[in-house]
């Protein structure tokens, strides 16, 4: 038994490994259920509470969890923000990122997203680009959501094959012996969904009908994240992922009203699988 801790004291992994008994078969589909939920109201006004998840999981060839200090776990097809190319008839391409480590003058970050190399030639899309004819169906910018939705002020390193994807026009700070440049600019993204392991989704009873509660739209966050490696080695994985949402939030929007939940974890072969947790209130689950 391995006991892995998460950033931020959100994630406890426990993982039970084959050794020297004949090991069980499992699907190298991941297959999860939820075994437990609890709710714990913090006394102190305005400290967090914590909604807490017990995820039993098992696993055939053992791919769950990622790695922080590996930065293909950061790259295609788990990196986390696709930026967009001008593509034909105005419209817009998703283009996907590797993660790689530079030396950069300050205050350039040590490690940097770089555009994966396509065969698209269009210009990278900022907030300038919702100027251009053909793209006013771009988002204008809030000034709120910068960093959250639609745009955000990215350092991001185009390689020397995409060179036309940015001209003088673009903010470039750096430029690399071999023509690969660092731009920095406000740039157009989405959100990679491969990029979490661990996916949540809130619904609540509204009337006779359960509606989705989004996060993101309220207050600009998601309890989508990404636990670590449970198995150091390939072969049959089962275990208990016990995932702590903490949010001062909860109570003040729920209150006494049932809620239910989607849990999706994906493998690093992009396989996956859900579970519908049934709908409880906070108080039910109440352990303090």
């Amino acid at each position: 038994m391995r006991v892995l801790s998460g950033k931020g004291g959100l994630i406890l992994v426990m993982a039970l490994l084959g050794s020297c008994f004949e090991p069980p078969q499992f699907s190298n589909r991941p297959e999860v259920t939820v075994s437990k939920i609890e709710f714990y109201e913090t006394p102190a006004f305005g400290d967090a509470d914590t909604l807490a998840i017990y995820l039993d999981f098992r696993d055939g060839d053992g791919d769950l969890g990622f790695d922080p200090l590996n930065l293909n776990h950061e790259s295609d097809p788990y990196h986390p923000i696709n930026y967009y190319l001008e593509g034909a008839g105005s419209t817009i391409i998703p283009n996907a990122t590797e993660q790689i480590n530079v030396i950069a003058p300050d205050p350039i970050p040590p490690s940097l997203p770089m555009l994966k190399i396509t065969g698209n030639s269009g210009k990278l899309v900022r907030l300038r680009t919702r100027n251009k004819p053909g793209y006013g169906y771009l988002p204008p910018l809030n000034s709120g959501d910068l960093g959250c939705r639609n745009y955000r002020v990215q350092y991001l390193i185009v390689p020397a094959e995409m060179a036309d994807v940015v001209d003088s026009s673009y903010n470039i700070v750096a430029t690399s012996t071999t023509g690969d440049v660092i731009v920095q600019d406000t740039l157009y993204y989405t959100t990679n969904k491969n990029h979490f392991n661990l996916r949540i989704r809130f619904y609540q009873r509204v009337g006779s009908s359960l509606q989705e509660y989004s996060w993101e739209n309220n207050f600009c966050t998601t309890f989508n994240s990404r636990f670590p490696v449970v198995a150091e080695t390939s072969g049959p994985t089962e275990g208990t992922l016990k995932y702590k949402m903490t949010s001062t939030g909860f109570l003040t929007v729920f209150g006494v009203r049932p809620i239910a939940l989607d849990v999706v974890v994906t493998d690093r072969a992009l396989n996956r699988d859900s579970v519908r947790v049934s709908e409880f209130t906070l108080d039910q689950v109440r352990v303090n």
